[in-house]
Formats: C-alpha cells, sequence, structure tokens
C-alpha cells in the first residue's frame, strides 16, 4: 500500500462546499500499534503540516513524530489546516495527514470533528496560534472544539502570548481555554502575560519546552570538513528570513569584527518566508546581500537559500561556534531556532526577546540590545575573543538543553495525555513505534 498515494482526505472540495469527512486514514503497512502503558492511545493533532512552510507546521511534525517514537499510542492522524487560496491537493499532503480544515471554512471544522468523534479517537492537540485559525482573533476554532465537547479531550499548545493582547485576541483564547482539558506553553515567561493579559490563571497552565534534536557532538569534527568551514569562525542564524529578523544588525556586528577575526563567517541559512515572497519577492534578502557587498563583506557572509532538511540543520549547527539570533520583537515568546542551538550547547548572542531571556540565563548566551549594531559588535567581540568563556557557555547550554531533547518532551506531553484521558501509569516504552521518514525539508521559522 502506498499510504501518500491512496491517502484520502477529509474535505473534498467542489465549487467551494465541504463534502463530508471519511472516518479515518489507516497508518502505512509496517506501522505497528504497541501494547504499554498508553495502551494504544489514538491521538489526532491538528495544527498547520509539510509540505506548508511555517514554524507551526514544523513543530506539529516533530511532536507527533516525538510522542508517536517515543511513547506507546496508536500511529498518529493529522489534521491539517490549510491557508486561503491554498491548493491542498497541489500541496501534496500525504499519511500522516489524513484531514484538511479550510482556515475560512466554519462547516469544515465542524465536519471534521464529527469524523473524529466517529473515529473513536481517544484525545486532539491542538497547535494554536491566531493567525491558522479563521474568525475573529481565530475564533473559527471554536466550531471544532464545540463539537468536540463532551466526547473528546483536547490538550492546546499556544505559540503566540502578546503582554497586552487585543481584546479580541484575548478573547479568543480564553474561548479555547475554557473548551480544553489544558494549556500547554513553552516558556515559563507566558505565565504572568496569560495571567495579566487575558484572565487566564497559571492553574489552568503547563509549561513544557520547546522540543530539540539530540545532536552528536562527535562529528563536529567531521561535519565542518564535509561543510568546508575549517579554519573558519563560523556564525550563524537559520530559520525562515524576514525582515523581522534583524538580520542587518548581525551584519553590521560582523562587518565590524572582520579585521580583528579574520577567520570569521556568518551563515544565513534558510529560505525567503513564503508571506514576505508573495507579498514583496526577495527584496529583503537582496538588501542585505547589498549591505554584505558595500561593507566589502560579501565573501564573509554567506546565504544558503533553500530549505534546510533536520539532519542538515543539525550538521550547520554543530559546525557552528556563535549562534546569534537578533530578532526586533521583545515579545516573541518562543524561538525554535533558539531552542535548538542551546539543545546543541552553542553559545548564542541575541536580542533580549522573551524567550531569549529565559534559555540564556545563568550563563548560557549573552544578551545585547534591540536595534543597537554597535552593541551586538561589541558583545561578538568580547565573544569570540574568549575561548575560555565561550567553553563554558557552551557546556552550560549543552547541560540545558537536555532537557528539551524530543524523546524527554515527548514523555511530559505523554504524562499529560494521561491524564487529560484518565489514564495513569504512564512511563517510558519497552519498545517504540516505527515512524516513518519525518526527515523531510524542515522550516523553522521562528
Amino acid at each position: 500500500m502506498n499510504p501518500i498515494k491512496n491517502a484520502q482526505f477529509a474535505i473534498a472540495r467542489n465549487a467551494g462546499t465541504a463534502k463530508p469527512a471519511p472516518a479515518y486514514v489507516p497508518a502505512p503497512e509496517g506501522v505497528a500499534i504497541a501494547d504499554g502503558p498508553l495502551n494504544g492511545m489514538r491521538i489526532a493533532h491538528l495544527g498547520t503540516y509539510p509540505p506548508r512552510k511555517c514554524g507551526i507546521a514544523t513543530y506539529t511534525q516533530d511532536v507527533v513524530s516525538a510522542v508517536h517514537t517515543n511513547t506507546l499510542a496508536a500511529p498518529p492522524t493529522v489534521i491539517a489546516m490549510t491557508a486561503p487560496g491554498e491548493d491542498a491537493r497541489a500541496t501534496g499532503y500525504g499519511w500522516p495527514v489524513s484531514h484538511l480544515i479550510a482556515q475560512d471554512s466554519p462547516e469544515e471544522y465542524v465536519a471534521v470533528a464529527k469524523a473524529i468523534k466517529r473515529a473513536g479517537f481517544d484525545l486532539v492537540n491542538v497547535q494554536y496560534e491566531h493567525g491558522i485559525f479563521g474568525g475573529e482573533g481565530g475564533n473559527y476554532l471554536n466550531y471544532f472544539l464545540d463539537e468536540l465537547a463532551g466526547s473528546v479531550p483536547v490538550v492546546v499548545t499556544t505559540h503566540t502570548v502578546l503582554p497586552e493582547p487585543e481584546a479580541h485576541y484575548a478573547k479568543a483564547l480564553r474561548e479555547v481555554v475554557e473548551r480544553s482539558s489544558r494549556l500547554v506553553v513553552l516558556n515559563s515567561r507566558a505565565l504572568p502575560l496569560l495571567k495579566n493579559g487575558y484572565g487566564i490563571h497559571a492553574s489552568d497552565v503547563s509549561v513544557i519546552p520547546h522540543g530539540t534534536p539530540n545532536v552528536e557532538r562527535s562529528r563536529r569534527g567531521l561535519v565542518r570538513a564535509r561543510l568546508q568551514v575549517e579554519g573558519q569562525t563560523v556564525l550563524s542564524t537559520f530559520g525562515l528570513i524576514s525582515p523581522g529578523k534583524g538580520l542587518e544588525h548581525a551584519i553590521a556586528a560582523v562587518a565590524a569584527n572582520t579585521d580583528a577575526h579574520p577567520t570569521l563567517h556568518y551563515y544565513i541559512l534558510g529560505a525567503t518566508h513564503p508571506g514576505v515572497v508573495r507579498h514583496s519577492g526577495e527584496s529583503y534578502r537582496e538588501g542585505l546581500m547589498k549591505q554584505a557587498a558595500d561593507a566589502g563583506i560579501a565573501d564573509r557572509v554567506h546565504f544558503v537559500n533553500q530549505y534546510l532538511a533536520l539532519d542538515e540543520l543539525t550538521d550547520w549547527l554543530l559546525a557552528t561556534d556563535v549562534y546569534v539570533t537578533p530578532y526586533l520583537n521583545p515579545n516573541q515568546i518562543t524561538s525554535g531556532t533558539l531552542a535548538y542551538a542551546v539543545a546543541a550547547g552553542k553559545p548564542v548572542l541575541s536580542t533580549p526577546y522573551l524567550h531569549a531571556q529565559e534559555l540564556l540565563e545563568n550563563g548560557r548566551g549573552v544578551l545585547t540590545p534591540f536595534n543597537d549594531p554597535g552593541a551586538m559588535a561589541a558583545n561578538l567581540c568580547k565573544m569570540l575573543d574568549n575561548s575560555t568563556w565561550l567553553s563554558e557557555m557552551e557546556a552550560s547550554a549543552w547541560a540545558f538543553g537536555r532537557t528539551s531533547v524530543w524523546s524527554e518532551v515527548a514523555q511530559r506531553y505523554g504524562e499529560m495525555f494521561a491524564e487529560a484521558t484518565g489514564r495513569t501509569g504512564f512511563n517510558a516504552p519497552a519498545r517504540r513505534v516505527t515512524m516513518g521518514n519525518t526527515n523531510a525539508a524542515t522550516a523553522v521559522a521562528r
């Protein structure tokens, strides 16, 4: 059986109307349900999903892979949110995606929820971000949750928490929490924001860190040779490129350091965000390239303009000496790229957005002011001039990062899913379910 070729999607669209959703698309042959503490729990995951290119899609894919390879839950199913104007069939969704919901179609939220109930799923895990759901503040999700009420428990992971949310955003998230068994945030800095800005109390919320791959540090020498960066001091940033990343400040900091550090090279890894390309093409990237050329460092700033598979991203992290996130939004509560870098044991230079404040405390990195390339250049110079300090940061980051590898995060989710469904006795499995290849092109946007 070819699961991708034969997959039958939940929503068939004819002239903009939705047809009833089929009950369930089975897992491919060879993906076995194992016996164990979760007793083959059937979990449906709702969010964006590859090949759609966004940070939530990458996270959803990683959660699905981690939970279903590190617990004894049944093989997964995914409900993929599709964007306005997206040709979902042309996008090429395959297993484990079994259902699609068009963002702006209330009837599709209801139809898929009914299908989930009919199929007898035990739990739904929702990846929540206002912008991937239709309605005011994303409140079309309520159509889905209301249909599941009293039948299927829901655990929601929210990826955006604002210090001063607009009223419709606060209302939308409160309504989601009222309809859910548990809310998950990826950063403890979100807890006071939820209380003060949304009226959501910590007793209703669990903190589970952003999951990260477990890299093999012993491969660093081999990787650097293969990437042809031996003899270089490698500074890097990865993820979907957009103006909010502040990469122009990092380039300016590199330009100020090339004379004192003649081996310094900066690698900007990732394609331009599809939304940016739609609205302004490659003008931002082209401006960065011109900036580097005008500063005389075009040979020191390298652009890898493509979506990188997870193994490629981890190889670049292994090759990196200092990772930088010069982001401009002080309220950014989650950064998958930062989490990856810290877990890989990389010294990090970052602006002090909320997630960076938490991950880089206790000597795990250096915070530098927003919109201040001069300060960034000075801090970078201090880091590069002190190898002992870099080694201490690396050791601290690596030790901290062991708590966020996906195998650990999966067990945290497993415990929560067991609690939400009234099951007890969750333990790590004696053997693991075998998943198919999930190492597709990765677009960690944040």
